[in-house]
């Protein structure tokens, strides 16, 4: 048993805390879903720290090499060191007295919690343990079991879900908690843009009016990236960044503490977001356009099953593909639209740049088909390796830095 007291919001805090084993830890910080002990101090990494104990005592280990605590006036390195009743911790600026450091329970007694480790999860339990990713895996087979029989209800809901499962991946790089809620409103409004007039228009500008609609009858690679630079390139890039400009400027208009939740304010929430429409569009576009074409081409020739088939196999590469294709492009875009949130200055020069370098690599994915396979892998590493540079970059970047969960996957090491 160990008592903490520590004095914040004009208010004396006493915590006890109970490290009943060598194996288990307390963490220190000022993220709830990563700490047992949380702290509103802003100068409290969102994980800074954690007591564990042995046989010989309580001791404290440093988690955050950028802003460490001290102990007694000695600034913490990597060696953990040994608490005692009377110690004083510093996290930031918050100073924490160890009121009292009760023995620890032998590594051989047997507890409730290892007998059935259910009972004492807590909050590890729904946080540390990819509970919510667990779950809607397993609603989401539990639909595809529900929709067999039902071809095209079935192949929508395997894109939905591979789609979650591209994002999910992307939103875990750059560790940046979101609303799901508001993720979800960007996807369903690029949808929305999509079956709206405005797609119409953007055809009009992008493909008739500028040189969008060049390839149909060329196999050359210069036609093909020049017809899809402007066709496909210029015109979706921008209809899907269209929800992350409109949470740019709604954002200015929120206090601070929701502008950085709900909003635009750096190159992450741009990224995510970027993400987040790119889902919206590759499901439609593939449920909408590519599946049923190509269900009914193969149908005429072949038979229903086998075009069927074909179309899940369409399916399913292509949504995957995401990650490296929409996903990647958008993420990027994003990037830059973040960039300038952050750096509004600079926004005449990051946003141009960002859109016309996703531009070019989408462009340069749709006309690969002229060159061969080994072309659209090439391009498709290029695209992941842009999204991978600005997320770590972003990171960097991030004025949250010290709150990011991706970050604090890896411990100590920086991004």
């Amino acid at each position: 048993m160990i008592i903490l007291e520590w004095q914040e919001d004009n208010r004396t805090h006493r915590r006890q805390v109970d490290v009943v084993n060598p194996s288990q830890v307390i963490r220190l910080g000022r993220d709830p879903n990563l700490c047992d002990v949380v702290f509103n101090d802003p100068t409290v990494s969102g994980l800074q720290a954690e007591i564990a104990a042995d046989a010989q005592g309580a001791y404290l280990r440093c988690l955050r090499e950028s802003n460490p605590p001290w102990v007694d006036g000695q600034r913490l390195g990597s060696v953990p060191v040994p608490l005692k009743s009377g110690s004083v911790v510093r996290l930031g600026r918050t100073e924490i007295t160890v009121v009292t450091v009760g023995s620890v329970a032998p590594a051989a007694d047997l507890s409730l919690s290892q007998l059935i480790p259910v009972f004492g999860s807590g909050q590890a339990l729904a946080h540390k343990a990819h509970l919510v990713p667990a779950a809607v895996t397993v609603v989401g087979v539990i639909i595809l079991f529900s929709t067999i029989g039902n071809p095209t209800l079935f192949n929508a809901c395997l894109a939905f879900l591979l789609g979650i499962g591209g994002f999910y991946f992307i939103y875990q790089l750059c560790g940046k908690s979101k609303p799901w809620w508001a993720m979800g409103l960007v996807g369903l409004l690029t949808v929305m843009l999509l079956l709206s007039p405005v797609w119409n228009l953007f055809v009009l500008i992008f493909r008739e009016i500028l040189p969008g609609n060049l390839s149909e009858n060329s196999q050359s690679f210069v036609v093909q990236f020049i017809s899809h630079f402007f066709g496909a390139g210029l015109l979706e890039e921008l209809l899907k960044a269209l929800p992350i400009f409109l949470l740019w400027g709604l954002g200015l208009l929120l206090p601070h503490r929701l502008r950085s939740r709900i909003g635009v304010v750096e190159p992450l929430d741009g990224i995510i977001y970027g993400a987040a429409s790119a889902l919206g569009f590759t499901w439609l576009e593939t449920m909408g356009e590519y599946v049923p074409g190509i269900v009914e081409e193969v149908a005429q020739e072949a038979g229903t099953l086998a075009g069927e088939l074909v179309g899940l196999q369409l399916l399913i590469p292509r949504i995957l593909g995401s990650v490296a294709g929409h996903m990647a492009y958008s993420g990027y875009f994003g990037y830059g639209i973040g960039l300038a949130a952050l750096k509004p200055k600079y926004a005449w020069l990051v946003i141009p740049t960002a859109f016309f370098a996703s531009s070019v690599v989408h462009a340069l994915w749709n006309a690969s088909d002229t060159i061969g396979t080994w072309a659209a892998a090439v391009v498709g590493i290029l695209a992941y390796v842009m999204l991978s540079a600005a997320i770590l970059k972003a990171r960097q970047l991030s004025p949250n830095r010290d709150e990011n969960f991706a970050t604090g996957i890896v411990g100590k090491t920086r991004s």
